[in-house]
């Protein structure tokens, strides 16, 4: 029996989650989103500071410093951690910031997130943060090295830059556009070129997906 695999995904979709939604006018975004189906509806609650304006949902309690807000909606829209439990994954935690949500799951093996992150890039942008062995050993047959040649020099500098400013923390300390202005790029060549870096990298963590697809590019041409 193996460990399995811990995953962490940053997911963008505020048209179909009310809780990564809020969070993009929530200074430090939304910790810790408890999640329940109770008569075929989700349920997410999470809690911020009284005060804030930007809350989705009702309030359910209130604390001197804090309100808990409640969501409602049906199952079966669609929403992420929906389309990541359908491939038999449990979460781990669940929050958001500036906009996006920020789910962690555990998988059994790579197929399996390989799958996940297909599912939800059909109708999300999806960014992997983490993957990493969830029993915390490592051996040589399930290590994986990968090969940061594969990237160009601007993809290694655009990852390096948005790690340094911290794009891939969690609650994220700088938004999309704050790591464009640094490497004096537009928000969108930014998100072109991290998304080339992730797919090439993600090509050295799943080699039978990568060389199904230089089948497929020899096979058209």
């Amino acid at each position: 029996m193996t460990d399995g695999l811990f995953v962490e995904l940053s997911v963008g979709c505020r048209s179909h989650c009310p809780v990564a939604d809020a969070s993009a006018g929530i200074d430090g975004g939304i910790d810790d989103v408890s999640q329940a189906v109770v008569e075929g509806a989700r349920l997410d609650e999470y809690r911020v500071p009284r005060g804030t304006t930007e809350a989705a949902g009702t309030p359910v309690f209130e604390t001197s410093e804090a309100v808990v807000y409640r969501t409602s909606r049906p199952c079966g829209t669609g929403c992420p951690c929906e389309l990541i439990e359908a491939e038999g994954c449990p979460t781990a935690s669940v929050g958001a910031a500036d906009g996006r949500l920020v789910v962690s799951f555990y998988a059994p093996d790579r197929e399996t997130v390989r799958r996940v992150v297909e599912s939800l890039r059909e109708t999300f942008d999806v960014e992997l943060r983490r993957l990493v062995t969830s029993g915390g050993r490592t051996s040589r047959d399930d290590t994986t090295v990968v090969d940061r040649g594969r990237l160009t020099g601007r993809q290694r500098e655009v990852v390096e830059t948005a790690h340094r400013l911290g794009y891939f923390d969690y609650p994220r300390r700088a938004t999309a556009e704050a790591v464009a202005a640094a490497l004096d790029v537009s928000p969108s060549a930014f998100a072109e070129t991290l998304r080339a870096a992730e797919r090439a990298l993600l090509d050295e963590l799943f080699p039978a997906r990568r060389a199904g697809r230089e089948r497929s590019e020899v096979s058209v041409r």
